[in-house]
């Protein structure tokens, strides 16, 4: 019962995040180290990276993994973490809504404060039609509600990386499932794919409600996260570049190691003490 009581406090604390206050920042992580580093750096709340947790085990992104196998794993990040944690878990591992059902149910047991509702198919690569990502959002809320914890839903609007026509379509779309998902039950609508100020702005104007944006593509434009919170953006995560970037600096290392012999990337690197004293100061997973 003091588990439940818990979770259910910061689930409440984090919807109220999203509703007034500053923005909320969050850093995505895809394993224990890198959520305890995030943790360390003074994030009240992370995330999960689905893309990053996939990859990191061996496996490609887009539901490779079995919900059982993600949710063991974001769970096992959310215990050792001691700050709430809400999870990436894709499209919620079948189509229908009581697969959207059983996963919230699942990510509620994990320990898990929120996660992420996308509204394309991977088994198609197609959108779902609005009436059935709607009826998806309306099962997620309800197998909350019935536990009876707020729990965070982050419904995800995809016609910017599934387009339905040109920029004006895709933005008409996007607007038009984002306002339908939060009347469905939805906390946040989240619309990845435009990162430029002036898409971001009319999106912030014509959701009615919180929207969530891919932060990652606002640094290749030269934006920040307060050039986001200027405009009325509730919400930004960063997927999994973070991983990528950290895949991208392990392939350049190795590459000047092979072929140049460098061994300065060690200069600024953590010792084995740091994060080691970082690890055995959390919960135990035992």
């Amino acid at each position: 019962m003091e588990r439940i009581d818990t979770l259910r406090e910061d689930a409440a604390r984090f919807r109220e995040m999203h509703l007034g206050g500053e923005m909320v920042v969050l850093p995505n992580a895809w394993d224990h180290a890198s959520a305890a580093l995030m943790v360390e750096a003074g994030y009240p709340v992370i995330a999960t990276t689905s893309a990053g947790i996939a990859l990191a085990r061996g496996f490609p992104d887009g539901e490779r993994m079995t919900r059982e196998a993600m949710l063991e794993i974001c769970g096992e990040i959310a215990r050792q973490s001691r700050v709430p944690v809400t999870a990436d878990l894709e499209a919620d591992y079948g189509p229908a809504p009581e697969d959207v059902a059983e996963t919230v149910r699942g990510a509620i047991d994990a320990g898990l404060v929120g996660c992420n509702i996308e509204d394309a198919n991977p088994e198609t690569g197609a959108l779902f039609s609005l009436e059935d990502a709607v009826e998806r959002v309306r099962a997620g809320r309800a197998a909350a509600d019935a536990l009876g914890v707020p729990f965070v839903l982050n419904a995800l609007a995809d016609p910017y990386l599934k387009p339905v026509g040109d920029a004006e379509d895709n933005f008409q779309e996007a607007v038009k499932r984002c306002n339908a998902y939060l009347a469905a039950g939805a906390t946040c609508a989240y619309v990845p794919g435009p990162g430029d100020s002036e898409t971001v702005g009319r999106l912030v104007n014509a959701v009615e409600g919180p929207l969530n944006i891919l932060g990652s593509l606002a640094g290749r434009q030269g934006l920040s996260v307060q050039d986001y919170a200027r405009l009325g953006v509730r919400r930004i995560s960063i997927g999994g570049s973070l991983m990528l970037a950290a895949m991208t600096y392990t392939r350049d290392v190795v590459t000047a190691m092979r072929d140049e012999g460098r061994l300065d990337f060690a200069t600024n690197a953590m010792t084995n003490g740091q994060l080691n004293k970082l690890m055995a100061g959390l919960p135990s997973l035992t």
